[in-house]
């Protein structure tokens, strides 16, 4: 009888293991997976996410979300997943800056996986299969409030446009961002997002299409110029004229087109003079971005530990109260 019970006992305790382990994850996922991603009260948080060679930054402030850019179509998923960790279902304001692959590659697939309540887009027309996939998907989401900067009918002959962004005027260019209450008529939100480019209707080279735009947090600002090069960047100058300092003057820049020698050029640098540099380029990546002569600016710029780098340091989080900034990285 007690060769037996010693039976029972042996095939008994793999099973109650079993179902104490289902327990306690059913008890986890419950209470932790379904939490909420949350950040302090008047802080506001700028997500660098590493996504190889592209390009991609998350914005939360005041319950709302933002997201420039999505990088490459990406089979293992790195921003959906990134989104879905951070608990996100709906993206705010969703900023395509130019439609490069390495900028919108899964943007498709983001229309998908959550709900878009609106999407700024520059006026560029492509002809290649993942543009057409992706207007197609947005001609099919007629709830999406759709804006184009500075529209010369060009992308309005593809999809509705709901929305015309005129970077010539101050109150049409700025969104406030936020969660309104509807009591105060003064209150736009916390968050600001003002636009500057691209200034011209047309370009040769697709990156020079990318929007520029400054997003305010307090005190605090951080600039945004997609992968515009040499012509957009003299553009931006021609047109701003000693009026670049005062609208291009941040705490942060982002690199232009990865820290490509052909970006970033010293007027923009010497407009922005910023505190940081952030620099989104894969590891050992093909066109050797950051690129030296860029690399040279950057450090004429800032200190050398004052630029990051997502190849080098992987997702890269910036925390700001309005006043003060912190960094944390992921490597």
């Amino acid at each position: 009888m007690k060769k037996n019970n010693n039976k029972i006992i042996k095939v008994l305790l793999p099973i109650l293991g079993a179902i104490i382990a289902i327990i306690a994850f059913s008890i986890y996922k419950f209470f932790f997976e379904n939490e909420e991603y949350d950040i302090p009260d008047g802080s506001a948080e700028f997500h660098y996410i590493d996504v190889g060679q592209g390009d991609s930054t998350l914005i939360l402030a005041d319950g709302m979300t933002v997201l420039i850019d999505t990088g490459e179509n990406d089979s293992k998923n790195t921003l959906i997943n990134y989104l879905k960790d951070k608990k996100i279902e709906t993206i705010d304001y969703f900023i395509i800056t130019h439609f490069d692959s390495d900028h919108f590659g899964e943007a498709t697939e983001v229309l998908e996986e959550f709900a878009i309540v609106n999407l700024i887009i520059p006026d560029q027309v492509k002809t290649t299969k993942m543009y057409t996939t992706f207007i197609q998907a947005v001609a099919s989401k007629p709830d999406i409030y759709v804006s184009v900067i500075e529209d010369n009918d060009d992308i309005g002959n593809t999809i509705p446009v709901d929305d015309i962004i005129d970077i010539d005027s101050k109150p049409d260019r700025t969104i406030y961002v936020g969660e309104v209450d509807k009591e105060n008529s003064n209150d736009k939100g916390d968050l600001e997002l003002e636009f500057f480019g691209p200034v011209k209707d047309s370009y040769d080279n697709s990156n020079d299409y990318s929007i520029i735009v400054m997003a305010r947090w307090g005190k605090n600002k951080m600039l945004f110029t997609g992968d515009a090069e040499t012509k957009a960047e003299q553009a931006l100058v021609d047109k701003y004229g000693s009026q670049l300092r005062d609208y291009f003057d941040c705490d942060v820049f982002k690199a232009g087109h990865h820290g490509s020698s052909t970006s970033s050029c010293k007027d923009i640098l010497d407009a922005a003079s910023p505190e940081y540099i952030i620099i989104s380029c894969g590891l050992d990546n093909s066109y050797g971005h950051p690129h030296t002569e860029a690399m040279q600016r950057f450090e004429n710029e800032v200190e050398k530990d004052d630029i990051y780098r997502t190849d080098l340091q992987g997702d890269i989080v910036l925390v700001t109260d309005g006043e003060n900034i912190t960094f944390t990285t992921e490597k």
